[in-house]
């Protein structure tokens, strides 16, 4: 499963960790499928999440072997999920594996958007960016339906093999791929709702450790402010700079907002700005993004809704134990209260900061709330070449293809992109590289059956789930057992 998520991308791989899961609990009960359970979540984590390391070790400057410990730490949480839905598997009679065991999976994919997971990262259906083609039914099925199709197409495969369970493999893979099929052809097309806009992503590739220090910060400026006229020279209209490009409080720099309101009357441009912005109360922080026009800075601005837990505040259960901050606002920074979108040249802009992009229903609600265009934020710059950019950036294609919208993805130190309605990335920068991605946005209107229903289907989903296996568990016992 780690081997086939965006990173190693070896993706047909992913047919084989619901299948050799499948056969594993072959005879398992009770705690002995969930164990064999959590140590697949337990191993799948370990290396699809390795870049944690990275970022506590390096960036967090925790003692390597404590780096490892929290990597194993959350990577036995994180595999809780396998654990407990193999544990359901193996309460249900074998004729029902084949169809509980993919449910469960992606029942408990769901349920990592909640506490205390609270990490929805790498769904199954992130393998699928590697063959945007696949992404055809997001619209309608949703990144929880694709991942269901993934789970399903590797238990009925694992099943196909049994001569005892030919029969059901057979079915499942045929209703997956009539599943796709349906999906596929009753998904909505994208529908323009005005002229194509030419938009920018900016990349400065300013290294974590250059933009901590203070007597870089005149160069940081200089360089994100040259490829912006370099961008405004090339046609761009829009401009995105990725999260907190510049380390200034634009809110509380005057000199500064007033140059960036001067640069976008001069060069007849807007731009959406990452800053940290200010709260009602002393002390008091946001990570927010801005919108300048023309006409100057905006009065509107969007709070980052879904903080990172150690990145941008410490829960309170083990402030006591990590006193070191991993960024230098960590543990100020509040929560937004609404996801309202943005103004921009291409309509309201629906916008995610980092790691916000994996939660399908903040896109969603911003949809619903008339954004026309699509923008993600991020400085990537924390994980170093590993994994962790390519799987952020899969994220983002997810996004994109379930909403039908374009979206504009800056990120520091990359992957900036822009990618269209279908998942497709039109222009991209890579890693560790410095320039601007330059391409045209189209703005886009309706919202999508997974807009609209997404959060509903992954609620009947867990339901479906916790029903099925009660249903399994009395099942067998009328049948004293067996089966």
């Amino acid at each position: 499963m780690a081997l086939a998520m965006p990173g190693p991308g070896l993706w047909p791989l992913v047919l084989l960790s619901p299948a050799l899961l499948y056969r594993a609990l072959e005879g398992r009960r009770g705690w002995f499928a969930f164990r064999d359970g959590w140590l697949a979540g337990f191993a799948q984590w370990v290396v699809a999440a390795a870049w944690v390391v990275i970022v506590l070790h390096r960036h967090g400057h925790l003692w390597l072997p404590l780096s490892i410990v929290a990597l194993f730490v959350m990577a036995a949480l994180m595999g809780l999920g396998w654990a407990v839905a193999a544990w359901g598997v193996s309460m249900v009679p074998r004729s029902w594996q084949v169809a509980v065991l993919p449910l469960a999976l992606c029942a408990f994919e769901q349920i990592q958007h909640l506490p205390p997971w609270i990490f929805p990262w790498n769904p199954a259906a992130a393998v699928l960016t590697s063959v945007p083609a696949l992404l055809a039914p997001a619209p309608v099925l949703g990144t929880a339906g694709l991942s269901l199709l993934v789970y399903f197409a590797g238990a009925g495969a694992g099943a196909a093999i049994d001569p005892r369970r030919r029969r059901g493999g057979a079915v499942a893979l045929v209703a997956v791929v009539l599943t796709f099929a349906m999906a596929s052809l009753a998904a909505p097309p994208f529908r323009p709702s005005g002229p194509p806009v030419p938009v920018a992503a900016v990349q400065p590739n300013v290294p974590l450790e250059f933009r901590w220090d203070e007597d870089n910060l005149e160069d940081i400026e200089t360089r994100v402010m040259r490829l912006s006229a370099e961008a405004a020279g090339a046609g761009a209209r829009w401009i995105v700079w990725p999260e907190s490009a510049v380390p200034r409080v634009l809110e509380r720099d005057g000199t500064w907002r007033a140059g960036l309101e001067r640069f976008t009357r001069e060069h007849d441009v807007w731009l959406l700005v990452g800053s940290i912005g200010l709260g009602p109360d002393e002390g008091s922080y946001s990570n927010s993004v801005f919108s300048l026009s023309p006409a100057g800075l905006l009065p509107w601005r969007y709070d980052k809704t879904h903080l990172v837990p150690f990145g941008e505040y410490l829960p309170a259960a083990v402030r006591w134990l990590l006193p070191r901050a991993l960024v230098r606002e960590v543990g100020s920074f509040t929560p937004g209260a609404s996801a309202l979108p943005l103004p921009s040249p291409a309509g309201p802009a629906g916008v995610a900061v980092c790691y916000e992009v994996a939660y399908p229903s903040l896109y969603a609600d911003e949809v619903a709330r008339g954004a026309s265009v699509l923008v993600t934020i991020t400085n990537d710059g924390w994980y170093g070449d590993s994994a962790a950019p390519r799987q952020h950036m899969a994220l983002a294609m997810l996004r994109a293809a379930e909403n039908r919208r374009w979206l504009v993805r800056a990120a520091n130190t990359g992957i900036s992109a822009v990618i269209d309605p279908e998942g497709r990335v039109s222009a991209r920068l890579g890693l560790d590289r410095e320039g601007t991605v330059l391409a045209s946005v189209q703005p886009g209107s309706g919202a999508t059956p997974a807009a609209r229903w997404g959060g509903v289907a992954a609620g009947l989903l867990v339901l479906a789930v916790v029903s099925a296996i009660l249903a399994g568990v009395w099942t067998r016992r009328r049948m004293g057992g067996a089966g």
